[in-house]
This record gives C-alpha cells, sequence and structure tokens, in this order.
C-alpha cells in the first residue's frame, strides 16, 4: 500500500544519507485519519496499515544498524475526544494526542505518562508540544535551550518552554 511504500522509501532515503525525512499518511484511497463521522476506516485500514508499516520499518532499521543514529517520531496534530458520536465517528480533543518515539537513545517498549480512565485528560506525567521538541532537540544532540542570533545580532531561543523527557532515554 501507499503508506508502506512511502516508509519503505523513507528508510531508503536515510539508508542513503539524507538526514532528515517526513512521511505523511496521503489518502488516495479516500481512507483519512480524519474520523469524524465513523471508525470503521480506522480499525479496517488505518490501523492495520499503520501498523504494518511502523513496526516492519523499526525492524528494518534495527537490522541494518541505523535505529541507533535514527530518531523515528510519529505524531498526530491533535487527538481525539474520548466517547464517540452516535456513528462511532470523533471529534478534535487537544487534551491527549498521540506520539512515538524509537530510535537515537530511545528506550523501547515504554509507556510515557497516563490519561484518565477516559483517555480524556492527563492524569500523570503530562508532556506538552514544547516538552515533545525539547525531546527531540535531545535525541538529536541539540540542546533544547540554545540560542541562535538572529539578523540583528540578538539572541533567540530555539524553544520558550520545555524540557526534554528523560526518562524515555537509556
Amino acid at each position: 500500500h501507499l503508506f508502506g511504500q512511502s516508509v519503505l522509501m523513507g528508510r531508503r532515503m536515510i539508508e542513503a544519507g539524507c538526514r532528515f525525512v517526513t512521511v505523511v499518511w496521503d489518502a488516495p484511497d479516500g481512507y483519512s485519519w480524519d474520523s469524524h463521522r465513523n471508525s470503521n476506516s480506522l480499525k479496517d485500514h488505518l490501523l492495520p496499515k499503520f501498523d504494518q508499516s511502523f513496526s516492519a520499518l523499526l525492524e528494518d532499521m534495527e537490522d541494518r544498524g541505523l535505529l541507533d543514529e535514527t530518531l523515528v517520531v510519529v505524531v498526530g496534530e491533535i487527538g481525539r475526544t474520548p466517547l464517540p458520536n452516535a456513528t462511532w465517528g470523533r471529534g478534535h480533543w487537544s487534551f491527549c494526542f498521540p506520539a512515538l518515539l524509537a530510535g537515537a537513545g530511545v528506550r523501547g517498549g515504554i509507556t510515557y505518562g497516563r490519561s484518565d480512565k477516559d483517555a480524556a485528560y492527563p492524569a500523570e506525567k503530562p508532556v506538552s508540544p514544547e516538552d515533545l521538541a525539547a525531546t527531540v532537540y535531545r535525541a538529536l544532540g541539540i540542546d533544547p535551550h540554545l540560542q541562535i542570533l538572529d539578523a540583528q545580532d540578538r539572541p533567540v531561543s530555539i524553544l520558550d518552554e520545555g524540557q526534554p523527557l528523560e526518562g524515555l532515554f537509556a
């Protein structure tokens, strides 16, 4: 499928020396993550194809010795409402959002934080988008508190807030 082919192309680009690759889930087959009307496409098409592609990517990168030096980040732009509507569709929900990190020193097989019983709000170790950005910077060897000079030689922080999630690293 298209996403699996896109992930494979991304891995090949990393092998060829590319330092930054973005793979996007395109929806030419009509299946989109924007599941307001129902969740059937999620369970029947999207999640199985994502799971197959993501797990194959991590196995391939590990087998090729790329995972130790490559950070793999999967993130959605927003979470989904904890409760479905009448047709099992779900709206936007900004209090909990999905993120997966692998490689580049991130410990595998762990979950960081916890939501409440309804997956509505963070209950333990809440993570802000700034914390996620600081964690990505840290994994890439960039000080998240780094300041760079703008065109007028004034220092500008690469992040205004956020702390790396040190508990994710081995």
